[in-house]
Formats: structure tokens, C-alpha cells, sequence
């Protein structure tokens, strides 16, 4: 069996939905380009980023968290900065559920491809996390 962008989101995002990552935000769990475009909540998009098919099915997704930024010291001047305590909180937990991401729950074997961190989304006053996964699939079938 060969993969599908779809099928690897889609097992990707069963993966995080019974993890403790998921079940610390306050969000919901999309595929790419569902989430609810006036989102303010603490919400995980599960990205397909590209792979290549072999007898070893290996690629790229990528796993974007959003947290919405704070009035720093709870001034109400319109500027907003991120939320650096609950980013880092959530960095922690994506990097626990990455390590939990062993071959012994699904056919997958994942690998952190670079340091988990924070980018800024000015437009909608929030910063999402990046946790960028690359990923070998093999079901012992052959085609």
C-alpha cells in the first residue's frame, strides 16, 4: 500500500488526538486549512509537507499549535506579544508527545527533523509552535 498525503495526515492527527499535547489545549485538532479561520483558541494543524514513495513510504509533516498572544502586563495599549509562558508549556508537551511516537503504536517511525520553536503570525495576533516530523511508513505489504 502506497500512502496519501490524506491517509498521513489522518494518522498523524489520531496520533495527537490521544495524546496529553491534545488534550492540553483548548482548541481543536484540523487537518490542513479546516481551522475555523477567527480562531482564538489553542489549536493543532496537522500539515502534510511532502514525501516520496518506496518500498519505505518517508516524508514530512508538520504539526503547527496556535496560541493566541497577550496584553503584556495586562496593559490594554493594542499591542499584543506572545505568550511566552504557554508557548514554552506547549513546546514541552509536543516534545513529549514526539518522544511518545514510538513503532509500537502505529506503522510509523517518526524523527524530530529540527528544534521545536515558535514563529509569529502578526496578522492574527498569535504565535504558533512548529514541530516539523519526518516520518518512514512500512506495513510489510508489498505492492
Amino acid at each position: 500500500m502506497k500512502l496519501t498525503s490524506k491517509k498521513v495526515q489522518r494518522d498523524v492527527r489520531d496520533l495527537l488526538l490521544e495524546s496529553d499535547l491534545a488534550k492540553s489545549i483548548n482548541g481543536g485538532v484540523y487537518h490542513a486549512g479546516t481551522r475555523p479561520r477567527d480562531s482564538r483558541a489553542e489549536d493543532a494543524v496537522v500539515i502534510f509537507t511532502g514525501g516520496v514513495p518506496d518500498q519505505i513510504d518517508e516524508g514530512v509533516v508538520t504539526l503547527n499549535i496556535y496560541v493566541p498572544d497577550v496584553l503584556p502586563y495586562g496593559e490594554d495599549n493594542g499591542v499584543q506579544v506572545e505568550d511566552m509562558q504557554r508557548v514554552e508549556e506547549i513546546e514541552e508537551l509536543a516534545r513529549a508527545f514526539v518522544r511518545s511516537l514510538s513503532a509500537g503504536r502505529s506503522c510509523y517511525r517518526f524523527r524530530l527533523l529540527q528544534t521545536i520553536h515558535s514563529v509569529a503570525e502578526p496578522s492574527i495576533n498569535q504565535h504558533f509552535v512548529v514541530v516539523k516530523l519526518a516520518y518512514s511508513y512500512y506495513d510489510g505489504v508489498e505492492d
